[in-house]
């Protein structure tokens, strides 16, 4: 018996070994960074001109953090393009929700045109939660925005929800233009610099791209077996 456990252990490090020095190659090519912007695709993207009825932001958690605020941003400048009232799709609590309508308030939507829907704690409990609260959206056309990696799964479960229109829009960041090389001659230091940005960024941010992403299969595969999407 414990000689068979420590097989299984064996078998399980060395593939888990595999996993991981086959995720360090990756992040060395540009693979992370495609895989992401698979994810945030428009599973319902079509040339037809489309004119959302609502938008509906997918709540991404504390606030202030990094994917509230950006999918924030994006919500309040489509909702003022197309002159639309915003659904934020949150759980109910005392603070965040609070803050998400302030935010929305400061940037200068309406406070008449921003709406809650509190039901769920998952993306599908949230789109079913929206259909009870909303019926009358089920036949609307809703912009959907939520995170790059997030948005397949949030689109498609739309879908499956019998939302009849739905189109959706990745928070994407926008990279920055400027060269992050070093300049050993600006700098006090003798010289033993990482100077390849490859090497001090984009390694370690495809690194934790690949690792969002993986999660993100793993959610959607779940959804696929419990026909969810």
């Amino acid at each position: 018996m414990k000689n068979k456990l420590l097989n299984i252990l064996k078998v399980v490090t060395i593939t888990l070994g595999c996993i991981f020095f086959l995720m360090l190659l990756m992040a060395f090519t540009p693979l992370p960074y495609y895989m992401h912007h698979s994810l945030g695709r428009d599973p319902n993207e079509s040339d037809m001109i489309f004119e959302p009825d609502y938008i509906v932001m997918m709540g991404g958690g504390a606030m202030p953090s990094e994917d509230n605020l950006i999918r924030l941003y994006y919500t309040a400048e489509f909702s003022k393009y197309y002159h639309t009232p915003v659904i934020i799709l949150h759980p109910d609590d005392s603070l965040c929700a609070h803050r998400m309508f302030d935010n929305l308030v400061c940037q200068g939507v309406d406070t008449a045109d921003v709406m809650f829907s509190h039901k769920g704690r998952n993306t599908r409990a949230q789109v079913i939660g929206l259909r009870d609260d909303f019926p009358e959206m089920l036949n609307k056309n809703l912009l959907v925005i939520t995170s790059p990696s997030h948005l397949t799964r949030s689109v498609k479960s739309f879908n499956k929800a019998d939302f009849t229109s739905i189109r959706g829009v990745a928070a994407f960041n926008e990279p920055v233009d400027f060269d992050l090389s070093l300049n050993i001659a600006d700098m006090d230091d003798d010289g033993l610099l990482v100077k390849n940005t490859k090497l001090r960024y984009t390694f370690w941010n495809y690194l934790a791209t690949e690792i969002n992403c993986l999660r993100e299969y793993c959610a959607i595969a779940y959804y696929k077996v419990k026909n969810w999407i």
